[in-house]
């Protein structure tokens, strides 16, 4: 089963997640690393955990590539491509 690791800058996420019934856990959650944890913190639990990391912070991602762990990443740019996207089709 297929688990996630909600990034402190995406906690909000949880509230659809639990419309799709997905497994997660978030940073500050007990037994996951606490707030304000480094990357690397982040990227190593989750490698242990086997846990999808889900981030919109590059720097932990970076850590996620180094460290080989899966992760789901978006930003703004994401978003500003999605909102082009529906002008253009509309």
């Amino acid at each position: 089963d297929m688990e996630f690791l909600l990034d402190e800058n995406v906690l909000g996420l949880d509230r659809y997640l639990d419309v799709f019934e997905l497994k997660y856990r978030r940073i500050g959650d007990k037994n996951c690393p606490p707030l304000k944890s480094s990357d690397s913190e982040v990227a190593k639990f989750a490698d242990k955990e086997n846990l999808v990391v889900v981030t919109n912070d590059d720097n932990l991602k970076k850590q996620c590539e180094l460290f080989g762990v899966k992760y789901v990443f978006s930003d703004l740019t994401d978003f500003a491509r999605k909102i082009k996207t529906y002008a253009e089709s509309h």
